[in-house]
Parts: structure tokens; sequence; C-alpha cells
């Protein structure tokens, strides 16, 4: 029988292990991933609309409930009003979908006057690119996060219309004000600063973080969103295309990330830092994958490489294996 010589073992394993890590670098599967809870984006039975978070195709999604706790990593501490949130996800293979369910007495879908705050739910992933887990709260300097947060108060303007001073104190009065429609003294929105806006498109803002104090809008927004409370709870969808540049997590069907989740309850005082958070758990995106072009070719061509240098190394092996019988 055949022997084959433990370096030249060795060197086919660290080649198919080599093969391995540029295929998975290649399709942004990260083998650093939390082990407790899992969540599967399945494959939808129909169309998903955008406008119906209690649509009957999310039946279909298996339900995951998500605990969560108070925030007592950075200042300010505390929340945790929220004990838990149930989620589930889909996907059609173009688009990925979350839809975020929790109790809330309360519908605040105020943030205009300083003594009111909003109800809010949140979505982290890890960036593009990022090799290593994350810290659920706000990621760090070498590991950044993609985040889509719904606010309850740009679903009301979206709903209702948007909300001025007029509407929020209703029973004030002021003088006449001559430059009310001139652009130039709102400069936030002359700006494009999304908090300034009165006509939105979407209700969800896409941010960028790498830790405390480092939260960004992102230039680009396009996570798609829509948010209702009824019978005492929220029911929130997200969705956005599969496909994504920038530090934008990327999702392709046959994908393993991570997930984690906020919520904030505007009727406790939560905001900011003021909230109830999860740990990361692990995100599978069902389905099958489809043809990239030129992304999966690389891919193919690592995989039949190693193959090749596999059966190389032991061929080799056999041949010196037969001249020393000789």
């Amino acid at each position: 029988m055949t022997r084959v010589s433990p370096r030249v073992a060795g060197l086919a394993l660290l080649a198919g292990v080599l093969i391995l890590a540029a295929a998975l670098t290649q399709l942004d599967l990260r083998l650093a991933s939390s082990q407790a809870v899992t969540l599967a984006a399945k494959e939808a039975d129909g169309d998903v609309p955008l406008d119906d978070p209690v649509a009957r195709v999310w039946d279909s999604a298996e339900p995951v409930e998500i605990p969560l706790s108070a925030q007592n990593v950075a200042t300010p501490q505390g929340g945790g009003s929220i004990r838990a949130v149930t989620v589930r996800a889909l996907n059609d293979g173009d688009r990925i979908f979350f839809r975020l369910e929790w109790a809330d007495a309360t519908q605040d879908v105020s943030a205009f006057a300083p003594q009111d705050f909003r109800d809010a739910a949140a979505i982290q992933f890890p960036a593009s690119g990022v090799a290593t887990l994350p810290s659920f709260c706000m990621g760090q300097a070498d590991g950044g996060v993609n985040i889509w947060q719904w606010k309850a108060d740009w679903q009301a303007d979206i709903d209702r219309g948007f909300v001025n001073v007029p509407e929020a104190y209703p029973n004030a009065v002021s003088d006449d004000y001559p430059f009310k429609d001139e652009e130039l003294f709102y400069p936030g929105r002359a700006a494009g600063n999304l908090l300034s806006q009165t006509e939105r498109k979407t209700p969800v803002e896409n941010l960028v973080a790498a830790g405390f104090g480092t939260l960004t809008t992102a230039e680009e927004q396009p996570v798609a969103g829509k948010g209702i409370w009824q019978n005492g709870k929220w029911y929130v969808l997200f969705a956005r295309e599969m496909k994504a540049g920038g530090d934008y997590t990327p999702f392709k069907p046959g994908q393993t990330t991570n997930v984690a989740f906020a919520v904030w309850d505007g009727a406790s005082g939560e905001r900011d830092g003021l909230k109830s958070v999860s740990q990361f758990a692990d995100l599978k995106v069902e389905g099958v994958a489809r043809a990239e072009g030129k992304s999966g070719a690389v891919v193919w061509v690592f995989v039949m490489a190693g193959v090749v240098i596999v059966f190389m190394g032991l061929a080799y092996a056999r041949l010196r294996a037969g001249q020393r019988e000789q």
C-alpha cells in the first residue's frame, strides 16, 4: 500500500485551506459567527408587498424570538423596556425582507417636541468585507457595521404628512414670519439633511458605524420599509436589494452572515443609547445562488486550482513511494 509523506499531505491540506479561504472571501461568507440563535431568510412563496407588514406571505416565514436587554456597554446606559422581538425573514432572489414584531402599549410617533420620543427599531449587520464578528454595540474600528433604522415619526410623516410647529403646538400664537418660504432660512433642508426633510420616501435610515461616536448617515438610502401599529403591537417591514456596494452588507442565496436587533420605546423615554438590544444571531439566506459572471468564475478558478494542486501532490507522493520500493 502506497504511503503519502507527511510533508506532501501537509502541503495538500494547506492548499485546500487557502483555496477555501479565497472562495469564502469572494462570496463574502464569514467563518466567525454567533452560535446561539439562527434566523433563516427562506425563499418567499409569493410576492412580498412593501406596504403591508402583515401580508399573508409572512405566515410562511418561520418566526424567531430574539431576546433583548438594556444597553449597558456605553453612556447613556439603560433602556430595556422591550424584552423580546419576534423576527421573520424572506427573500425573492433579488431582495431580502425582514419583519419585526413586538408588543407596545402606546404608539409614539413624534420626536418634534423636546418632551416627545419616538418608537423605533433597527437591524445591524457586519459591514461588507468584515472578516471577524464586530461588537454588537455599533461595531469597532476594525469591524464596521451597516445599520437600518426605522423611525415611527418618519413613518407618520409619510402616512399623515409632515408635522410642523402649528401641528405640534395648535394653541400657540406667533407673529407672521416673512421668510417662511425661503430656502435660505432652512439650511438643513437645503443641505439634504435627512432629519430636516419634509417629504420622505422611506421611514428607514441607512447608516454605517465603526464604534461608539461614529454613527453616520450613509451616502445612499436604498432601504425601504413600512411600520403599522395595531392591537398593541408594532409590525415593521424592512426591504433592500440583496446586492450592494460600499460598506453596505451584500446578501446571496446560500450565504451565512450575522444580524442583531434594537428597539426603542418612546413612552419610556428611550432614545440614542437608551434602548433594548440583542446579541448577534446567525442569518442564513436560503435559496440557490445565481450565476454572477466574473465573480463566480473567479471562485471556480480557485476551487479547480485547489483540486489540481491536491491531486498533483498525491500523484507525486505515489511516484516517490514507487521509486523507493524499486
